[in-house]
């Protein structure tokens, strides 16, 4: 071989190997890409789920607290339904102590 042809040999074996490498390069630019969109898409998949449970647990929370609500109101109207009952009660011996009195000093 000559000179000639060992030279163009390396020059050809050089740009094989800078096609390479810039193959290489572009392969690893486009795998960071591709991760980076996949991480990105992780991350809003998970976001998407912690507010899909958030909102679970608000509603829970909602209709509890709902719940709770209606029960106290049931206690405090039981509560007050007695107070009138024995309101009433107390109101008519009060009418009859008040007019056994009246009838008393007549």
């Amino acid at each position: 071989m000559e000179k000639a042809e060992i030279l163009a040999k390396i020059k050809e074996t050089e740009q094989k190997v800078e096609e390479e490498i810039k193959r290489a390069e572009e392969e690893r630019k486009k795998k960071i890409l591709a991760a980076k969109n996949e991480a990105r898409q992780i991350i809003e998949d998970a976001r998407k789920e912690a507010e899909r449970i958030k909102e679970d647990i608000l509603e829970k929370t909602r209709a509890e607290i709902e719940k709770e609500k209606e029960s106290i109101r049931e206690k405090k109207m039981a509560e007050i339904n007695e107070l009138v009952r024995k309101g009433e009660s107390r109101v008519n011996d009060a009418v009859n102590f008040l007019y056994d009195e009246f009838v008393r000093m007549i």
